[in-house]
């Protein structure tokens, strides 16, 4: 879903002091920021912009989402050039509390925030005060842009990790880079950005964790192509991150499902410009479909191995197995690894959610179990009806089976259209 949904537009819309810009910080502390105060970001903000800071506190242990007015006092101050001038300078800071992940905190952020500017920053993170205040003066300088705060460009980061820590942090950037054609970007995984609203309300983000610069960057490449949005990164040398040497399972794992996602929206997305771009979708609708039915087959005939050695292996090492009994093992044994391998790599379905993951099971089981029907049926009508050699008729039943397995589990057990 956009983040934006028709609430926040209705409400953004009827708010007649709109701010120039909106700083969403995002914390796990439930007092304040680690290392990104409102108060020291309220100092960077220069005294001529109005302004809001939206503390967004994450805990994702809560089981419901508890969202709270901490303080939502507006003050006014006056500086001397504001006294010049006759103006006032006001501050609105809210601090809000929420179930869920760095993703959802910031999420919670932009639907709450007015700002025609956005400054998205993971608070528990150090992020120097320089940059926080150039990021601010070129986005107002620079409204059609997106700029990113760059632990790798310049080559910035000296700071020496440890070899497992350092090199997943590299695949990580290499995969993103490459596999989802960010390659203008040192560092896509930035959790500190800015830009405009305009720019992010034609971005759909669904991101959970704090991956919402990459979704950004990814789907909107088009919309930013087209209108000229630049990408500029704002180096800066990373300090006092002792905390960043461990290893956050929960981070990998999220980051993972965010690559995988974006992977496929990128493989899905139909922007046809013209009858050219349309053929050539369809020409890649037949290969895909032609890729997916040779991995089944493949599949299939990893299967036929698997069940031959767990056969034998259980024949010849268990005493007084039943040659059948060993068969009947070998049997379940392939065809559970057939569904699996079939699940992940021909049909490339992540979700193992229990309830998911049983029902397709099943259904894998009966569609195993009704094309073995069918190949016996047509074996006995080749052989005795049409009166057809036994080991021709065999191989004309197995491939009709065979075709008619993988159409019937790709549109049934995994839910996908037939020719796609």
């Amino acid at each position: 879903m956009a983040y934006s949904n028709n609430k926040s537009l209705k409400r953004n819309e009827q708010l007649s002091g709109s701010y120039l810009i909106s700083i969403i910080l995002s914390t796990e502390n439930p007092i304040d920021p680690v290392y990104q105060t409102p108060a020291n970001i309220k100092r960077l903000i220069p005294q001529d912009i109005s302004s809001e800071i939206l503390v967004v506190h994450y805990n994702q242990s809560n089981n419901h989402t508890n969202t709270i007015a901490k303080s939502n006092s507006i003050n006014t101050t006056e500086t001397s050039n504001e006294k010049s001038n006759n103006k006032l300078h006001i501050e609105n800071i809210l601090h809000v509390r929420i179930s869920g992940e760095i993703g959802s905190a910031f999420m919670k952020g932009l639907e709450l925030s007015t700002g025609q500017f956005i400054l998205i920053m993971d608070a528990d993170y150090p992020y120097p005060d320089e940059v926080v205040v150039k990021m601010i003066g070129e986005l107002i300088e620079f409204p059609n842009s997106i700029l990113i705060a760059s632990r790798y460009a310049d080559n910035k980061n000296k700071q020496k990790l440890p070899f497992v820590r350092n090199t997943i942090s590299k695949g990580a950037r290499i995969i993103v880079r490459h596999g989802l054609k960010v390659k203008d970007v040192k560092d896509p995984l930035s959790g500190c950005f800015a830009t405009s609203r305009r720019i992010l309300e034609n971005v759909m983000i669904e991101s959970k964790g704090n991956q919402i610069l990459l979704e950004v960057l990814v789907k909107g490449n088009k919309y930013n192509k087209e209108n000229e949005v630049t990408v500029k990164e704002i180096p800066f040398e990373q300090k006092d991150a002792t905390f960043l040497k461990k290893l956050d399972l929960n981070r990998i794992v999220s980051y993972t499902k965010a690559v995988w996602h974006l992977y496929r929206y990128g493989r899905k997305s139909h922007w046809m410009a013209n009858e050219s771009e349309i053929i050539e979708q369809k020409k890649h609708k037949s290969v895909l479909f032609l890729s997916k039915a040779g991995r089944f087959f493949t599949v299939g005939a990893s299967g036929l191995v698997i069940n031959y050695l767990v056969s034998l292996l259980l024949s010849n090492i268990v005493p007084n197995i039943w040659y059948i009994h060993a068969t009947f093992v070998g049997i379940i044994v392939s065809i559970s690894s057939n569904f699996v391998l079939n699940k992940v790599w021909t049909f490339e379905d992540w979700d193992f959610s229990i309830k998911h993951f049983l029902k397709q099971y099943g259904l894998f089981l009966l569609l195993c179990s009704f094309g073995a029907g069918i190949q016996l049926f047509l074996v006995s009508i080749f052989v005795d009806y049409y009166h057809i050699q036994y080991s021709v008729s065999l191989i004309m039943a197995v491939c009709i089976a065979s075709i008619g397995n993988f159409l019937l589990n790709k549109k049934i057990t995994f839910g996908e259209k037939i020719w796609e």
